[in-house]
């Protein structure tokens, strides 16, 4: 049976700084789950809502409780550093949780300096990451766009891996039907939002 759920960052704040909107969210079908942006890049950078929105969750009653690391790596050797900085954070913290996840879109950095996401270029950045939290026995997952999934990776390596895969792909159509789908960015939760919405199946 499918279950649904959110990930949200400190981009949401100006609706999750509410207790009504965790109300909302606990009234709401999208309960079953919730995945936080917990930092991102090489330096790192940490997501100032992270621990906020994990014991918030906790609080309505969330358990299963995931966290993300958005990836600006452009080297395996970033890639791989930025797979210990998530590693180290998750521990800083002393939170549990139920996936790791790399979060792994066409960025600014990327746009930036004009790098183009290739096939190469992406197996070469998400299996380094990937494979350090693999290496330290977490469950780990990517989150990719479609195009990204499909054209460029496959879902060989990660099903050989044990890691699943979140497709980002808005509309009525999951064309990876992996693990995970988020189907839209603009998610009401009554007057809350908008959030990106998941189905996991």
């Amino acid at each position: 049976m499918a279950t649904y759920g959110l990930d949200i960052s400190e981009n949401n704040e100006s609706s999750l700084r509410y207790r009504a909107c965790w109300d909302a969210i606990k009234r709401s079908k999208f309960k079953d789950f919730i995945i936080i942006r917990m930092g991102y890049g090489v330096s790192p950078e940490e997501d100032s809502k992270f621990l906020d929105y994990y014991y918030k969750a906790q609080e309505i009653g969330i358990k299963d409780i995931s966290a993300y690391w958005f990836s600006y790596a452009t080297t395996a050797d970033e890639a791989k550093k930025e797979a210990h900085n998530f590693i180290n954070m998750t521990e800083k913290f002393g939170v549990s949780l139920t996936h790791m996840i790399m979060d792994f879109e066409n960025n600014e950095k990327y746009q930036k300096y004009d790098i183009d996401i290739t096939a190469k270029f992406a197996n070469q950045q998400v299996k380094a990451f990937l494979g350090e939290l693999k290496a330290a026995g977490l469950n780990c997952g990517l989150y990719a766009s479609e195009w990204i999934i499909n054209d460029l990776l496959g879902l060989d390596w990660f099903i050989e891996n044990g890691i699943f895969v979140w497709n980002a792909q808005y509309g009525k159509v999951d064309d990876v039907k992996a693990y995970m789908w988020q189907f839209t960015s603009e998610q009401y939760i009554e007057k809350f939002g908008p959030f990106d919405a998941n189905m996991r199946y």
